[in-house]
């Protein structure tokens, strides 16, 4: 049986309601949908190695920052990949998150901060900015009503 990953957008989780229409989708197919915690960039890099090292994932799909990882998965471990309106720069885009925020489906409270961003800038600068997307197994499902992506990027 083929496996899906499925990495899910800022403030979300894997029991949101999105992971579960993409897990009804894509029955029977296995589809993997963990949470991760966005606030620890980090750790959300290390459990998406662990995942890779421990499972057989045949696709990965994920959305807005997600999408991101997803782009940075599909290239690092030569998978196909599904990217659902990627965010391209994290840090610029998650600057208005900064300071307090609560997580829309797990109703988790933290502060997300400027060292956070560090992070993420130090990450896509240095290691996203080296990945070669192989255009035979990366597609981009874009919509011009994205809440974060808006229709200005078009």
């Amino acid at each position: 049986m083929k496996t899906a990953l499925y990495i899910h957008g800022f403030n979300s989780a894997g029991s949101s309601n999105k992971a579960e229409n993409i897990r009804r989708k894509l029955a029977p197919m296995k589809v993997l949908t963990p949470t991760f915690a966005y606030k620890d960039f980090n750790a959300v890099l290390k459990q998406l190695r662990s995942i890779f090292m421990m499972q057989k994932i045949d696709v990965v799909i994920g959305t807005s920052l997600g999408g991101f990882l997803a782009l940075y998965c599909g290239a690092t471990y030569n998978k196909y990949c599904v990217a659902i309106n990627p965010v391209t720069k994290p840090h610029e885009t998650l600057r208005k998150m900064l300071g307090e925020n609560c997580n829309f489906v797990t109703k988790e409270k933290y502060i997300m901060t400027e060292q956070d961003l560090a992070v993420y800038q130090k990450f896509t600068e240095n290691d996203f900015a080296k990945i070669k997307v192989n255009p035979n197994k990366t597609h981009f499902l874009l919509s011009l009503d994205d809440e974060v992506l808006g229709d200005h990027h078009y």
